[in-house]
């Protein structure tokens, strides 16, 4: 795949559209609500914050909010109970970004909930834009679809067809529009406005070889194909019941995964060399090579740019997950390494600017702050924390811009849940016993009136 480089797109990308990922994510080992026990996590009135009437201000509420997150970090390994209560508190104090993420590392785990009981084993998930509905296609190339109440529990919406052969899915950002990639043809889009009744759309014309891995930018009309082989599809789905051809790219070994930068100018494409090209799309139909991003040993396994097309996360064999600064795809530098998997990087997936999820194929699954801070509120370089251990290799985590995750693995373990902390408050709060109480609020908080932290 070889083309003389062009100046890279230069318009500002707009907002990404929410975002989908193949391979992996849940919270697995049993979906017992974490917190049986109790003690609530308690706050008491005891004023003098500094603010107006006794109110204690703005800024003493993140400072006690950002100290319980970080007290709850250090709970976390030995007395999880009390880390729950410690992160509700804080949530409660104040809503920082520490406060956020300790919720998610108390209660994401606990409140995920299992998407059916059969074992069935998925080759890909994807979540509407809305995250009311899931779709996955599993290994005898049928097609699953299903509503999902509050992000979390799933009903079936359509039995699958004997006859679907498709592999690998993406929803469109309208949410109506599916794309099943496939093997008779390259892929085949669907009408998913009513996920009872899909509705068969357009066929894609033929590929090499089957096609498992899907990018898709509504913004730009663009669908890029890729399979076990060397070559990547690009197709116009500006009329999704006739999608036309635009180009073949052809390259010299097996690609791993591809990507669309949100506006579809940029595709970035993995293989098992260690390296990700960056073509110029902007004109499908002359697509021309910017620039790669280096530095993986083996092969990268999965891509992924972030909701506002300026980063590009890889994982690869090496147990690395790296971001690389695309701003200038023509020159793109690497920004970060981050260690910590003890096994190949099978899946990354942003759940917004500033976080991502990674996963193994040992089942691990890693939650990464990108802000620059940590639990204690002081900047930090992203650490490893650990959320989740399936039971086998993720294959796939399908993200939206409100948190709602899924994921599926090798074996069969497929999971829907939230990092959102409003909600996995509310979800957690479902156990009057995780409520924290007075006495012990006191004790964690004194400065700060006691708070019903599971109050509506």
């Amino acid at each position: 795949t070889t083309t003389s480089a062009r100046a890279p797109p230069g318009d500002p990308q707009p907002p990404a559209p929410p975002r989908r990922r193949r391979r992996a994510l849940m919270f697995g080992g049993g979906l017992a609500v974490l917190l049986a026990v109790a003690v609530a996590v308690p706050v008491v009135v005891l004023g003098g914050g500094g603010g107006h009437d006794g109110e204690p201000s703005a800024a003493e509420r993140t400072r006690v909010s950002t100290r319980l997150a970080a007290s709850a970090a250090v709970e976390r390994a030995r007395n999880p109970q009390l880390a729950a209560r410690l992160s509700l508190a804080a949530y409660a104090v104040a809503p920082t970004a520490p406060a956020r993420d300790a919720l998610v590392l108390s209660f994401a785990r606990s409140t995920a909930s299992s998407v059916e009981p059969g074992g069935t084993t998925y080759t890909d998930l994807a979540l509407s834009p809305d995250g009311r509905a899931l779709a996955g296609t599993d290994e005898a190339g049928r097609l699953h679809l299903w509503r999902l109440t509050d992000g979390q529990r799933s009903t079936v919406a359509s039995q699958p067809s004997q006859s679907d052969q498709a592999s690998g899915v993406v929803f469109a950002a309208d949410g109506r529009t599916l794309v099943t990639g496939g093997t008779d043809n390259a892929g085949r889009l669907w009408d998913v406005t009513d996920p009872d009744r899909p509705r068969p759309l357009g066929a894609l014309g033929s590929q090499a070889a089957t096609v498992r891995q899907l990018a898709l930018s509504s913004t730009a009309h663009l669908l890029a194909t890729a399979g076990g082989d060397s070559s990547v599809g690009l197709w116009d789905i500006t009329d999704p019941s006739r999608p036309q051809p635009r180009f073949l790219l052809t390259g010299r070994g097996p690609v791993t995964d591809v990507a669309l930068r949100p506006d579809g100018a940029v595709l970035a494409v993995a293989g098992v060399g260690g390296s990700v090209q960056l073509w110029n799309v902007r004109d499908p139909a002359d697509p021309s090579q910017l620039g790669s991003v280096a530095g993986h040993t083996g092969a990268v396994n999965t891509i992924a740019f972030s909701p506002d097309g300026t980063q590009l996360a890889t994982g690869g064999d090496d147990q690395v997950v790296q971001l690389a600064d695309v701003h200038d795809p023509a020159h793109p530098g690497v920004a970060r390494r981050l260690t910590g998997h003890h096994n190949a990087v099978t899946t990354v997936a942003y759940t917004g600017a500033d976080r991502l999820l990674s996963a193994d194929t040992a089942g691990t699954v890693a939650y990464w702050d990108l802000d620059g801070t940590g639990a204690a509120g002081k900047a930090s370089s992203p650490s490893f924390t650990r959320i989740g251990a399936l039971d086998g290799p993720v294959r796939a985590i399908g993200t939206t811009s409100a948190g709602t995750v899924a994921a599926t693995t090798g074996k069969g373990q497929t999971f829907v849940g939230t990092l959102d902390p409003a909600r996995l408050r509310r979800l957690a709060c479902a156990t009057p016993s995780v409520a924290p109480e007075r006495a012990e609020w006191n004790r964690e908080a004194p400065t700060i009136p006691y708070t019903d932290v599971c109050a509506p």
